[in-house]
């Protein structure tokens, strides 16, 4: 597998992760947009993308996520992507968010999102660098085990 077809992080649940009315314990829904979101941010930094390659970006194109559990604060969630398609500029992750409070970690929910690679100065959509590329796609490479 290449070494960043997967990525993960572990995030710490605060009060600032409730509801905004504070009625419940569990977490705010757009708050997993957020922690996917920072997620990315992270495997950029590790590819590359913040740096490394000055007229290369990657735009989000699409983000999809089915909930499927609640998670209550305070506690702790693990953010899982995994690269699991590419075409001509298009760079395709699986999503899962795992509930770590429980006796065993449970599947709280579950997504995809696409990235666009595109030129920085034009803002059109390009290629990925090959180089880029080989530190998270692996075709031949099984998918990651579905548990953390």
């Amino acid at each position: 597998m290449a070494p960043l077809q997967t990525f993960e992080l572990r995030i710490t649940l605060t009060e600032d992760d409730r509801p905004e009315d504070r009625f419940s314990q569990h977490v705010n829904n757009a708050r997993y947009f957020a922690f996917i979101n920072k997620t990315f941010q992270g495997w950029y930094r590790a590819m590359g993308l913040r740096g490394e390659h000055p007229t290369f970006g990657a735009m989000m194109a699409r983000c999809e996520y089915d909930f499927l559990r609640q998670v209550l604060v305070p506690g702790e969630v693990l953010c899982r992507i995994e690269a699991v398609r590419h075409g001509r500029t298009s760079l395709e992750h699986a999503v899962q968010i795992w509930d770590l409070s429980a006796a065993e970690p449970v599947l709280a929910g579950r997504g995809r999102v696409v990235h666009v690679g595109i030129d920085r100065a034009t803002h059109q959509p390009v290629p990925w660098p090959g180089d880029v590329l080989a530190k998270c796609w692996d075709p031949a490479a099984p998918p990651a085990r579905p548990v953390p």
